[in-house]
C-alpha cells in the first residue's frame, strides 16, 4: 500500500502523495518537550514545583523526488515551498498514524540533491499545541470507520457513546492525558434539560461539578464551549458556579442532578489528545 502524507487546511485537503514523482518515506516525531514551573526559596532545600506544561515539538517528514530533468526538479521545489509555507496553521496527517493529526506550523525544509534531477526532501514542522489529536472529534465517533486509535487498546463499540438521555452514564476519554479546557483543550458539551430550579453535572471521576442555577427548559440549549457556558450565543457564566468539566483518561462517571429535572439530553464533543 502506498504511504501518504496530507495537509488539512482551512481551504481543503492537500495530498502530498498525489504526485507519483514525490514519494513519502517516513517520519520522526521528536520527544515531548516538558516545561516544569519551579520556585527556589533561599534557605530551603530543592525547589517548589508547579504545574507542568508541554512545549511544541518537531515532526519531520522525509520524501524523495524523482524528476524528469533538472527543470522539472527545480520547478517542483518551487511549488513545494508555496504549498508548505502558508500564513495560517494547518494539520498534518500521515498514513503511518492514521487515527491522528498534528496541528503544525512549517519550520524548515532540507533538500539533499541527488545528481541533478532527484532529491531527498525533509520537511520539519513545529507541533505548536504540544500534543497530537484524534483525526475526528467524538461527534463523528464510529469504531467501525477505522479512523480511531486508542492508547489502551480496542474496546467494544457499544461501550462508547457520546450522546445520552439518562441522568447517569459514562464518557470515555481515549486520550493519554486529561481533557482540560483551562489548558485550551478543545471541549464542547451541549445540554438540553427541563430544570425548574437549575441543575448540576458532576464528574465523579475527577470531582468536577458544573452548576447552572436558574430555570431552563429543554427547548433551550446550554452549550459549554471550553470554559464558557452559552444560551442562544449569550454567555451565562454569572448564572453558574464558575466551574468547568474535565475528563480523565478512560471512563468518566457522569451524573446529572437537580430538583424536578426531566427530559435531559447531553452531547459531548472533543478530540482525543496524545502525548
Amino acid at each position: 500500500m502506498k504511504k501518504e502524507a496530507k495537509l488539512i487546511t482551512n481551504n481543503g485537503i492537500i495530498n502530498l502523495s498525489d504526485n507519483d514523482q514525490f514519494l513519502y518515506l517516513d517520519f520522526v516525531e521528536n520527544d515531548v518537550q516538558v516545561k516544569t514551573n519551579t520556585t527556589e526559596i533561599n534557605g530551603i532545600d530543592g525547589v517548589l514545583t508547579g504545574a507542568t506544561s508541554f512545549a511544541p515539538f518537531d515532526l519531520k517528514l522525509r520524501f524523495i523526488f524523482s524528476g524528469m530533468d533538472i527543470h522539472d526538479y527545480q520547478l517542483f521545489k518551487h511549488k513545494l515551498r508555496a504549498i508548505i509555507y502558508q500564513r495560517e496553521p494547518y494539520y498534518v496527517w500521515i498514513s503511518d498514524m492514521p487515527g491522528k493529526k498534528y496541528a503544525v506550523l512549517p519550520s524548515s525544509t532540507e533538500i539533499e540533491d541527488i545528481y541533478s534531477r532527484n532529491g531527498e526532501i525533509s520537511i520539519t514542522f513545529s507541533v505548536f499545541k504540544g500534543y497530537s489529536e484524534s483525526l475526528k472529534e467524538t461527534d463523528e465517533y464510529s469504531l467501525s470507520s477505522g479512523e480511531w486509535q486508542f492508547e489502551g487498546g480496542l474496546l467494544a463499540d457499544d461501550e462508547i457513546k457520546y450522546k445520552h438521555d439518562s441522568s447517569s452514564f459514562k464518557i470515555f476519554n481515549g486520550s493519554s492525558d486529561t481533557i482540560n479546557p483551562l489548558l485550551r483543550h478543545k471541549f464542547k458539551l451541549l445540554i438540553n434539560i427541563d430544570a425548574p430550579k437549575g441543575f448540576k453535572i458532576t464528574n465523579h471521576t475527577t470531582g468536577d461539578v458544573f452548576e447552572y442555577k436558574k430555570a431552563i427548559k429543554s427547548n433551550q440549549t446550554l452549550t459549554i464551549s471550553g470554559l464558557h457556558p452559552f444560551i442562544d450565543n449569550k454567555r451565562v457564566g454569572n448564572d453558574t458556579n464558575w466551574q468547568w468539566i474535565t475528563l480523565a483518561p478512560g471512563f468518566n462517571d457522569i451524573e446529572i442532578t437537580g430538583e424536578g429535572i426531566s427530559n435531559h439530553t447531553t452531547q459531548w464533543v472533543f478530540p482525543f489528545i496524545y502525548r
